[in-house]
């Protein structure tokens, strides 16, 4: 949750009525917003990664169940 915090923390620069002074200021901000939306984006695909992970092993070991039953018939 540290990420989404400061991602809500980094957004709220970007409302009305907040100014950055200076062009280098915004930039920075603006990098910083996307280095945080990329890293939870990471987050979730490395997430998704581990459910298709387990769902490819519970798929395999059900077909070996399956087979095993047919065999025995």
């Amino acid at each position: 949750m540290k990420l989404e915090e400061e991602l809500k923390k980094v957004e709220a620069m970007f409302s009305e009525g907040t100014g950055f002074g200076e062009p280098d200021a915004r930039r920075n901000t603006e990098l910083r917003l996307q280095t945080l939306q990329s890293k939870l984006q990471l987050k979730a695909l490395r997430q998704l990664n581990v459910i298709t992970w387990v769902l490819a092993i519970a798929t395999v070991v059900n077909a070996i169940l399956v087979s095993i039953q047919i065999l025995k018939q």
